[in-house]
C-alpha cells in the first residue's frame, strides 16, 4: 500500500498549473539572465582593453619606425606609417597614435618628430609645377627626429656619435656633411659646382676622403645627397650648356640650418674683441640674408644696450656738476 501511494502522488499533477511542453525551473532561468548581463558587461571591457591595447602597440611600432628610420638617416614618411603601423583598419587613429608616440619619444629618449621641409623648388619648371599645386591643401608627409635636451646638456660629451660602424668614423662623416651644408648656407643658399670643387681641393677631400666606408669624394658627395644634406642641381639654360649649383637639403636644414652655419663660423674665428665680433656678426648676417633675425639681432639689442647705457653714464658727471651748482646756491640763499 505505502509503495502504491507513493506511486499515486508522483502521477498526480497540479490541476492549477499551466500546461507547458518544457517547463524550465526558475532558479535556471535567473541563472540565465544574470549569467547574459555579466557576460555583456565583461565583452564591453573586453573590448576596450583590446582597444587600447592595440593603440598601445600601434604607438610601440610607430616608436620603432621613428627609431629605425632616424637611424638609418631616412624620412619617417607618412606612406610608411599607414603601411607597417596603422595597417587598413587604424588609418582613423593616425592622430591620436601619432601624439602619444610624441609623449613616449620626450618622456623616454629625449626626442620628437619635427616637419621635414619639402625639398626648395629652385629650377623654372619646378616653381611652375608647384604654382600650379600652391591652392591644394598641403598636409605634412614627412618627419625627422631632432633632440629635446636643452642647450647646455647638447654637448659632445652626452650626444655622441652613432658607435655604427665606429663613433670615429661617425664623427668624420657628420664633421664633413657639416662644413659644407655651411659653406653652401653662407654662399647665399646656393653654391657653383665650380666653388664647391674649390673648397674641397683647399680640404685635401677632391678626390679621396677620410671615411673609410667611402673612400672617394664622388660616393660621398652622393651619400650626402641620398642623406637629404646637400642637394646637386642641374639646370637647363636653353644655351646647351647646364648650370650645375648645390642647395642645402631638407635634412640639412633641420639638422644643420642658418644657426649651425653661423656657430661653425664664429668658432673658426675664435674670441674677438666687441668691435671685431660686431663685425662678424654683420658679415654672417649678409651672407645668411638673415641680418634682422636670429642671433645676430639678438646681439645687435645688446650692442645697442650697451652703447645707451655707456651714453648715460657720460652724462652722470654733467648731472652731479649741475646739483653741486644748485646746492651751493641754496647755501648762499641761506646765509643771506
Amino acid at each position: 500500500m505505502p509503495i502504491q501511494q507513493g506511486r499515486k502522488r508522483r502521477a498526480v499533477k497540479d490541476p492549477n498549473s499551466p500546461p507547458s511542453s518544457s517547463p524550465e525551473p526558475a532558479t535556471q532561468r535567473r541563472r540565465t539572465l544574470n549569467d547574459d548581463n555579466i557576460d555583456d558587461s565583461f565583452g564591453g571591457d573586453e573590448g576596450l582593453g583590446a582597444s587600447d591595447s592595440n593603440l598601445d602597440q600601434m604607438v610601440k611600432k610607430l616608436v620603432r619606425l621613428a627609431l629605425a628610420c632616424e637611424y638609418n638617416r631616412r624620412p619617417i614618411r607618412r606612406a610608411d606609417i599607414s603601411e607597417k603601423v596603422l595597417g587598413g583598419t587604424g588609418a582613423r587613429k593616425f592622430k591620436q597614435v601619432f601624439e602619444q608616440t610624441q609623449i613616449q619619444l620626450r618622456s623616454v629618449f629625449g626626442m620628437e618628430m619635427i616637419e621635414l621641409p619639402s625639398r626648395e623648388k629652385v629650377t623654372v619648371r619646378e616653381r611652375r609645377a608647384a604654382q600650379k599645386t600652391a591652392e591644394k591643401s598641403k598636409t605634412i608627409t614627412a618627419w625627422v627626429l631632432t633632440s629635446t635636451l636643452p642647450a647646455h646638456y647638447r654637448t659632445s660629451d652626452i650626444l655622441q656619435p652613432s658607435a655604427v660602424p665606429t663613433s670615429e668614423e661617425e664623427a668624420k662623416y657628420t664633421s664633413i656633411y657639416t662644413l659644407l651644408v655651411a659653406l653652401v648656407a653662407l654662399s647665399g643658399g646656393t653654391l657653383p659646382d665650380q666653388k664647391m670643387e674649390r673648397y674641397l681641393r683647399r680640404l685635401l677631400l677632391e678626390d679621396n676622403t677620410p671615411v673609410q666606408s667611402h673612400p672617394k669624394t664622388e660616393f660621398l658627395m652622393k651619400r650626402m645627397e641620398r642623406d637629404g644634406y646637400i642637394l646637386r642641381i642641374r639646370e637647363p639654360t636653353g644655351t646647351g650648356d647646364d648650370e650645375v649649383y648645390w642647395i642645402v637639403g631638407p635634412r640639412g636644414k633641420v639638422e644643420v640650418g642658418d644657426e649651425g652655419a653661423a656657430g661653425l663660423a664664429r668658432a673658426v674665428y675664435g674670441e674677438l674683441d666687441e668691435q671685431e665680433e660686431e663685425e662678424l656678426e654683420r658679415r654672417i648676417g649678409k651672407s645668411l640674408g638673415v641680418a634682422e633675425n636670429g642671433a645676430v639681432k639678438q646681439i645687435v639689442v645688446q650692442q645697442n644696450g650697451e652703447r645707451k647705457k655707456r651714453g648715460r653714464k657720460k652724462k652722470q658727471p654733467e648731472e652731479e656738476q649741475e646739483e653741486e651748482e644748485g646746492d651751493s646756491g641754496d647755501t648762499e640763499d641761506d646765509d643771506e
